[in-house]
């Protein structure tokens, strides 16, 4: 039996590499056709262990093409992402190393402070759930009041409720199955408008410095961490909060707005929120993502056992991510830049097309 978990966990590092590789392609998207394995899988924790796996390994590699493939102009360099704003420095691989780092260290931290509060979060799920409407409400009006220019802070007001509005319409119609409802939704919120904007965009990868080393000191890197590690169970506890807002919280409290700082605390919140979101199954008995949400219809009643395994196997999965990830950040640059990038978003496309019409064809036929 432990050489077949191995082999599908392996399997599920192989299609979280093309998942987190391919922008607009999430494991929630691929969730659907990883079920139709069950009725070929000989033990349903094989099919467990491999979207653990999958999920993962697609938060260490998702950075990749965040940060080299969804490369902006030069010109407006300084309204994107940090990771972008490093690559244009010439600093992309010092970014995925920030990124892999907070991603370890958010992972081992929550796992560690889970595992010393494991028998309160119960409790303390229990007696939030009455209030956590306030807290969200809370955390809306910081994210606006945040942006401190009253303009902003008006665009920032109607964007919610927009938001708000287009979750109110999905959730509450009868043209789709409320089951289904949340792929096509996902799709076209995170899928499509990420690969239109980036394929409407004319870039190319400035040449990377092969100096590699981190600037950020030993204090801050702990500290973000921590910070991401402690928002990243935050965001498991609390619906309708995501994990940028978690990120921008998280350093605004902390006092700590650097670009560096962010990313580690970004991929820590990352991390962090998919291992409570899987533990969560057996501490509060309610999925947090759509991985625990797969693994619920899989086993539907989980032991103290089966949360071992699935610790070690997210352990395992991270170390030989997190290494693959490294790899790839500093060897898939050199490629980039001498390609067209416009010609590979294009192949891109055609390959997040592909995969969405097959999950349609199986929404169809189930």
């Amino acid at each position: 039996m432990l050489l077949e978990l191995i082999a599908f966990m392996l399997a599920g590092i192989g299609i979280g590499i093309f998942a987190g590789l391919t922008p607009g392609i999430h494991v929630n998207t691929l969730i659907p056709l990883l079920l139709t394995l069950l009725a070929f899988v000989p033990n349903p924790y094989y099919l467990a262990v491999m979207i653990i796996a999958v999920s993962i390994t697609e938060m260490f590699i998702d950075f990749i093409p965040s940060i080299f493939i969804g490369a902006p102009d030069p010109d407006v360099c300084l309204s994107v992402l940090p990771g972008h704003r490093m690559l244009l420095e010439g600093r992309g691989y010092e970014a995925i190393k920030l990124t892999v780092l907070g991603g370890l260290g958010g992972l081992l931290l929550s796992l560690v402070t889970i595992g010393i509060s494991a028998n309160t979060f119960k409790f303390l799920y229990e007696i939030s759930r009455p209030y956590v409407h306030y807290l969200i409400i809370l955390v809306i009006l910081f994210m606006i009041l945040s942006e401190r220019k009253p303009k902003k802070m008006l665009f920032t007001a109607f964007i919610i409720i927009l938001s708000g509005i287009f979750g109110m319409i999905i959730l509450n119609s009868s043209l789709i199955n409320q089951q289904n409802v949340l792929f096509p939704s996902l799709t076209g919120l995170f899928g499509l408008s990420t690969l239109i904007i980036s394929i409407s965009e004319k870039a190319r990868i400035p040449k990377q410095k092969e100096d590699s080393r981190i600037k950020l000191s030993k204090k801050k890197i702990i500290k973000s961490m921590i910070l991401g590690s402690l928002a990243g169970i935050l965001v498991g506890f609390l619906p309708a909060i995501g994990i940028s807002q978690a990120a921008v919280m998280a350093q605004y409290l902390g006092g700590m707005g650097e670009t560096r700082s962010f990313l580690v605390t970004l991929s820590g919140i990352n991390i962090a929120n998919d291992a409570f979101s899987l533990i969560s199954l057996f501490l509060v008995g309610n999925p947090r993502s759509g991985a625990s949400v797969a693994i619920q219809r899989i086993l539907s009643e989980l032991t103290v056992y089966d949360i071992l395994l699935f610790i070690g196997v997210i352990l395992l999965t991270a170390g030989i991510a997190s290494l693959i990830s490294l790899y790839l950040g500093k060897k898939i640059p050199k490629y980039l830049e001498r390609i067209d990038l416009n010609t590979l978003k294009r192949y891109i496309w055609g390959t997040f097309k592909n995969i969405c019409f097959l999950i349609l064809v199986y929404g169809i036929y189930t």
